[in-house]
This record gives C-alpha cells, sequence and structure tokens, in this order.
C-alpha cells in the first residue's frame, strides 16, 4: 500500500509504463449519481463516452480491489489499455489521487488479464500496486 500522490510526470510515466505491462483498466462510478436507461451509453458522463469504443465490460458490483459496500452498488467500467486509452487518462488527470467524484470516475484499476497491478483509492489517498512494477517505477 502506498499514500503517495503521482503527480504530473511522474504520473505520465506510471500510465506509460502501466500501459506496459497492463491489458484492461477499470474505474468507479456510483450508481446514484448517473442518470442512466438501461444500455444506453450515450446518457453517460460525458468522459466515458470518449473512450466507449474501448468498453470491454459494464459491471454493478458491490465490491472491487479497494472498496466493499454493505448495501450500495457501484457501475465498475471495465476497458482495454491501448494507445487510446493510455491517452485519455493522461489527459484527464494530473495525478493518480485526482480520480474523484464529481469531476471523474474514482477507483482507478489496471489489470493484467484477470491481475490488479494497481488499484487506487483516491478518497482515502493511497494505492495498492504490485511490488516489482512499482520497484521498476521507482528506478525510473
Amino acid at each position: 500500500m502506498v499514500t503517495e500522490n503521482v503527480k504530473g510526470k511522474r504520473y505520465k510515466q506510471l500510465i506509460d509504463l502501466l500501459s506496459r505491462n497492463c491489458n484492461v483498466f477499470a474505474f468507479v462510478e456510483n450508481r446514484q449519481m448517473m442518470r442512466l436507461k438501461k444500455n444506453d451509453l450515450p446518457m453517460l458522463m460525458p468522459l466515458i463516452v470518449i473512450i466507449k469504443e474501448h468498453l470491454l465490460d459494464r459491471k454493478i458490483q458491490r465490491e472491487w480491489k479497494t472498496t466493499k459496500l454493505s448495501e450500495a452498488t457501484a457501475y465498475v467500467f471495465y476497458f482495454m489499455l491501448n494507445n487510446a486509452t493510455r491517452q485519455f487518462l493522461k489527459e484527464h488527470s494530473n495525478s493518480l489521487f485526482d480520480w474523484l467524484h464529481p469531476g471523474l470516475p474514482e477507483d482507478l484499476m489496471f489489470y493484467q488479464n484477470e491481475k490488479c497491478i494497481l488499484a487506487g483509492c483516491s478518497h482515502e489517498g493511497y494505492f495498492m500496486v504490485e511490488e516489482t512494477l512499482w520497484r521498476k517505477f521507482l528506478l525510473s
């Protein structure tokens, strides 16, 4: 668990490193904050619409890597991590902890297949990261 907020140039370097080591990223949107008609993606927040063609799945979940909700649920959006979405992540935030409601979705996560490599919890000010990748990042 790391409490350092990776910002600016280092944030962009981390996104680049994650894109070389992961193939999926995800983030969370509180269901109560969204006006959603069934599966109508154009009704979603404008940021999701920008990368909707890279959407792999949208799941209603009570639990994900950094959070377990007792009663409420949230949408967890899973996207391909590729050049377009890497650029999206770099352009729409300047910090790992900037992924917060209302400006951005929350709890940014990165996966290599099913294995979570990095999972952020911005509102709590920490993220969990696979140790080998974090060492590689610190040495870069």
